[in-house]
């Protein structure tokens, strides 16, 4: 309530991004209810309901189905997000969900790379997702010319990138 009122305040657009945590804990169909509320009440401030790290398409429809407009497809990882996939897999699973997504109107981010610390080559996490045990550079930094070559293989609208650090 707190941010919808603040954006009230100054007019400005609101993006509220659902974790792979926040989903697990409260549940996406909890989630899209409260943003409901906060759109209903406040209808002048533009929200985007954003699911961050879809482990599958299957996620991903899922949060369309209940309304979200934006959606992450985390194909860095296999559906367990815990095995780093291969850069086909990646590739093949943003590239179902972008057709998906883009048919309903939702927009989608993908993700190349794995959260990671350069300095000891272990993976990391973000609110629960991440690879586990040991990385290699090139799966902690992603490569300009591959992220280019994805961008236009998957037709993303935003990309996620890994950088070395377990902060994304």
């Amino acid at each position: 309530r707190a941010i919808m009122e603040a954006a009230d305040e100054v007019d400005a657009p609101v993006i509220v991004q659902a974790s792979a945590g926040a989903r697990k804990y409260a549940g996406s169909r909890f989630l899209s209810h409260l943003i409901e509320a906060a759109v209903e009440e406040f209808p002048d401030i533009p929200v985007c309901m954003h699911q961050d790290h879809g482990a599958s398409p299957d996620v991903c429809q899922q949060s369309i189905q209940l309304g979200f407009s934006s959606v992450m497809m985390d194909g860095s990882l296999l559906p367990d997000q815990k095995t780093p996939s291969s850069y086909s897999y990646n590739v093949e699973t943003t590239l179902l969900t972008t057709r998906m997504a883009h048919a309903c109107g939702v927009s989608v981010e993908g993700e190349l790379g794995c959260l990671g610390s350069l300095e000891t080559g272990k993976a990391g996490e973000e609110d629960g997702v991440g690879a586990q045990g040991t990385l290699s550079h090139e799966q902690m930094l992603t490569d300009p010319d591959e992220a280019a070559d994805f961008v236009k293989a998957t037709h993303v609208d935003a990309l996620a990138i890994a950088i070395g650090t377990s902060h994304g």
